[in-house]
């Protein structure tokens, strides 16, 4: 008797799945967008996430460059506010998805206030012409950009343009649109 009960719960829910995969709704996964950031990408790019951390000069470094002498930057895009240092807080942007490309001599503008500083500064990071994009790059605010090793983020806010100065993503953190220098920055108070 137990048998038949299994069995006929059984055979319903397979009938219910099967009713369900017939229906007329087109439920099948959409094909990823492809294309170039900025040239010819169909969607908005999706900026999925972005985290900041400090990092010295010598965690940049890895064993491979240590023997080699050349830096190895595991998939993801890096660009440094001073590409000389190293050292200094960076921003880890993640796109939702894994674009084909990003076009050459788009720019990403990031906005920072932080502790270190009582004014709201802004960089200018522009994809050089010899590296494909992967999902993640880094944003690396180096130097003297950032002397302050113990200095901590308050907010930030980043933008996406093309080449051409069309805004394509943007994303802030939460704390941004609170911030007093916030305004001081989108009105051009550019370092």
């Amino acid at each position: 008797m137990k048998f038949l009960r299994t069995a006929a719960l059984t055979a319903l829910i397979c009938a219910s799945l099967l009713a369900g995969a017939c229906s007329s709704e087109d439920s099948s996964p959409k094909e990823p967008e492809k294309g170039t950031i900025g040239l010819d990408y169909e969607g908005e790019p999706k900026i999925s996430y972005v985290l900041n951390r400090y990092i010295s000069d010598p965690e940049t470094r890895s064993i491979y460059e240590v023997f080699t002498g050349e830096e190895t930057h595991y998939g993801k895009l890096v660009l440094r506010s001073q590409p000389d240092k190293r050292a200094g807080m960076y921003f880890f942007v993640m796109f939702g998805y894994e674009p084909d490309d990003i076009a050459l001599a788009c720019t990403f503008e990031l906005s920072v206030d932080s502790t270190g500083d009582a004014k709201t500064r802004t960089y200018k990071f522009t994809v050089p012409e010899t590296h494909s994009v992967t999902r993640e790059i880094a944003l690396g605010v180096t130097g003297s950009d950032w002397p302050w090793p113990k200095a901590r983020v308050n907010a930030w806010k980043l933008v996406l343009k093309s080449p051409s100065g069309k805004i394509l993503a943007q994303k802030q953190s939460w704390l941004w649109e609170y911030s007093g220098d916030a305004k001081s920055a989108n009105s051009g108070g550019k370092k």
